[in-house]
């Protein structure tokens, strides 16, 4: 069952032009068969089985928890970064 996450649980990021999703205090059980999905309001890291995390992007009326041009940046790269205490994987973006 996918895990929501309070706004201070995780951040968005942008790395040398590649997105990156930042979870806080997580744990995964591996870095294989993750995706992502972008949305306005909520983002979702879906992992394999189970195991998922949705964040709420909008933390505030008219407050963005993402910056500036991370939809630009997710859309051009097709994937994220995700990184967990202990590591980062890759999580392939779904339309």
């Amino acid at each position: 069952m996918p895990q929501q996450l309070s706004p201070d649980g995780f951040s968005l990021t942008i790395e040398r032009g590649s997105p990156v999703v930042t979870l806080h205090d997580v744990a995964v059980s591996g870095g294989v068969g993750w995706s992502f999905l972008n949305r306005a309001t909520l983002l979702v890291v879906d992992g394999p089985g189970d195991e998922g995390f949705l964040l709420a992007r909008m933390t505030a009326p008219d407050v963005d928890a993402a910056p500036t041009g991370r939809d630009t940046a997710v859309a051009s790269a097709g994937s994220v970064t995700v990184v967990v205490p202990g590591g980062r994987f890759s999580a392939r973006v779904l339309d």
